[in-house]
């Protein structure tokens, strides 16, 4: 008969264990090296090839990890030995320990605690030695496991269950299994194809009453190992434990159980199916046998290991592998195409650091975006921090600049951000520029070129129409990716600019489904007046944004949601946008791979209502048409000069004056006393 072997452990410590053990070596245990109660667990899930790992991550220590582990996951109790100098973890008597942790799990075996509470299979011992200096953490395993019997003998070769048993069977012990979280349980065949879970007590006592009945008993264990002929390690000690509790049984079947889930199908056929002969081990009593466990280090010898993490147990350096945590796991099933390493390096423009800048900021940061500059020429006032999301009591009380205050917070949220704050006024249409100011204004407009010039997105999140014309206008000039957020009291409006380019200068035609990125409108397209001086003459209700304290939450989560799809087109700015986007199936170049990329968002709460338009680019646009690009190409700062002290200039420029007296001379016409009725 052939002899079965078995896969030991591969331990695997994460990072937030490491982080947590420090914590309370400095802050709890201190210089007590007595035995601590730790958990860890394995699984059953593991891809083809994986060692057979055991895992313990920042939950170890809680003793509620037993019962909230989520499924395919099986919590070991355990032992952790954390002792106080290099000299005493060398020194350390690994037999006396081994011998302590397995007469905890022997006395389990045979007072029948095991067979009543599954769990109790398995144990672990941890040694700790973790020198703090250097954050170098030296550590050795041990799995208890006993030499008893000597040997385990196979009746038949090891098998897949997809080889022994019918779709129908494997189907039909599935379905059994589905609920089932339990480490060890056994299944009663019965008839038509069905199975029923009973209890190890309840199988061990039938099959000693009945051992004549052991071939309709199927005893289920979940099994770490990926090996196609060799088990894990809870194997071992479930088949002796089920020697030592069976008298005249002659056959027993085992199923190592292992799932795995792609797209969303469970995959069970790979587990292992055992048929073995038990040799009874009842006659040891209660003397605890012989055991082995020590788990071997990368040299494959009995011994230590280590791990230096110096770099990463910096909270710096921990907080920046934790913010990209979710962001990778997005990549493992549900968006196995984001481009993530795009996201990081982007650099992104925030022109306002009001409501909707903060919570803009506060989205990218979600994403993974480092590069985040603010601009805005305001300061903190009391109203302003309960909406603003980055600002406290104490930044108000200090009257401290918005934009520096902003960049500042971020860097307290999170201190691996690269974030700047400008105090600068935006120069605007119909805010005039006398001569005392000019030198001032040019600046200003330099200094904001040269902002947008350096980054990739740009961010319209002001306060006044007029604010938003000068970046919409260098935006164009400089092709950015431009997006511009308005809010009103109970409604908003996102909008990403189109990209102009020459050939969509030049070009003129009729599209059926979808607008290319360089034909899109920008915020002033559907304008027929240029931009003024909004406030004069406003009250207070009309001088703050009036607006429901959730709007700005929404707009600006939708703005930088639309933005991530932008950049996940490989068009990028140039994306096309669908005229119906409920039909986006019909215009597959608007879809990146997380969905639609649409024009504009416009939503009314007083509706909970959203729709999509979608508008072309006016030619005679006061912001990106060509003709106003061509006039700051060609002429810069005197131009904006007579934009700012000049309120009907933009409209001259453009021709939109002349087109608001050819639409009066129509009406003209059109109610003429002279035409009768």
């Amino acid at each position: 008969m052939t002899t079965l072997k078995f896969i030991p452990y591969s331990s695997a410590l994460d990072t937030g264990f490491w982080h947590e053990l420090t914590r309370r070596k400095l802050e709890i245990y201190r210089l007590d090296s007595s035995n601590q109660s730790i958990y860890g667990y394995y699984s059953n899930d593991a891809n083809d090839n994986m060692p057979a790992l055991f895992n313990i991550d920042h939950r170890g220590f809680d003793e509620n990890n037993k019962i909230s582990n989520p499924q395919q996951q099986y919590s070991v109790d355990g032992t952790l030995k954390l002792v106080n100098t290099i000299e005493e973890f060398k020194t350390f008597d690994i037999d006396s320990a081994l011998k302590s942790e397995s007469s905890i799990l022997w006395n389990d075996f045979v007072q029948g605690h095991t067979l009543e509470n599954p769990q109790k299979l398995n144990r672990f011992y941890l040694l700790i030695f973790a020198d703090l200096k250097k954050y170098i953490y030296y550590y050795w395993f041990a799995f208890p496991t006993f030499l008893v019997p000597t040997s385990f003998y196979l009746l038949n070769p090891v098998q897949s269950i997809g080889e022994r048993f019918s779709t129908d069977e494997i189907t039909a012990i599935s379905k059994t299994l589905e609920s089932n979280q339990l480490h060890v349980c056994c299944l009663h065949r019965q008839e038509n194809l069905s199975f029923s879970i009973v209890s190890l007590k309840q199988a061990v006592e039938h099959l000693n009453d009945q051992p004549q009945s052991a071939s309709k008993y199927i005893f289920i264990v979940n099994d770490p190992s990926t090996d196609p002929t060799h088990p894990g390690w809870p194997v071992r000690n479930l088949l002796t434990l089920l020697y030592y509790h069976l008298r005249s049984v002659e056959q027993l079947n085992i199923i190592c159980w292992r799932e795995r889930f792609r797209d969303g199908h469970q995959h069970v056929n790979h587990s292992l199916y055992l048929q073995l002969k038990p040799e009874s081990i009842s006659n040891i009593g209660d003397t605890i046998p012989p055991s082995t466990g020590w788990e071997k280090n990368e040299r494959q010898r009995l011994g230590s290991r280590q791990v230096n993490l110096s770099t990463s147990m910096n909270p710096i350096h921990l907080a920046e592998t934790a913010v990209g945590l979710n962001l990778k796991l997005m990549k493992w099933r549900l968006a196995p195409e984001i481009d993530l390493e795009s996201l990081e390096k982007m650099r992104c423009l925030l022109l306002g650091a009001g409501t909707l800048g903060c919570n803009v900021a506060r989205c990218l940061m979600g994403w993974g975006i480092k590069n985040i500059t603010f601009v805005d020429n305001s300061r903190i006032s009391y109203s302003n921090p309960v909406r603003q999301t980055l600002f406290t009591f104490q930044d108000s009380c200090e009257n401290k600049p918005k934009a520096q205050a902003a960049a500042d917070a971020l860097k307290t949220i999170y201190p691996g951000i690269k974030s700047i704050g400008y105090d600068l006024t935006i120069p605007m249409p119909g805010h005039t520029v006398g001569d005392s100011t000019i030198e001032k204004v040019k600046e200003d407009v330099n200094l904001l070129h040269d902002l947008i010039r350096q980054h990739d997105v740009i961010f319209l999140l002001t306060d006044s129409r007029e604010s938003r014309w000068l970046p919409t206008v260098i935006g164009a000039v400089e092709q950015k990716i431009v997006l511009c957020c308005a809010v009103g009291f109970d409604s908003y409006v996102i909008i990403r600019h189109g990209v102009p380019t020459k050939e969509s200068d030049s070009t003129s035609r009729t599209y059926k489904n979808y607008i290319p990125g360089n034909k899109l409108g920008c915020y002033f397209c559907n304008d027929i007046v240029a931009p003024g001086n909004s406030s004069i003459d406003r009250t207070l209700d009309q001088q703050c944004t009036v607006t429901r304290p959730g709007i700005s939450m929404m707009a600006s989560a939708l703005s930088v949601e639309l933005l991530i799809s932008i950049v996940q087109h490989p068009l990028r700015g140039q994306c096309p946008a669908s005229i119906h986007p409920d039909r986006e199936e019909s215009v597959p170049e608007a879809v990146s791979c997380l969905g639609i990329v649409p024009h504009t968002i416009r939503s009314f709460l007083s509706r909970y209502s959203t729709v999509l338009p979608t508008g072309e680019a006016f030619s005679q646009c006061v912001a990106c048409s060509s003709i106003v690009r061509k006039a700051f190409e060609d002429d810069g700062f005197s131009f904006l000069l007579n934009v700012f002290n000049d309120i009907d200039y933009l409209e001259n420029l453009t021709g939109l004056r002349a087109m608001q007296l050819a639409t009066d001379i129509n009406e003209i016409i059109e109610l003429s006393d002279d035409e009768e009725i």
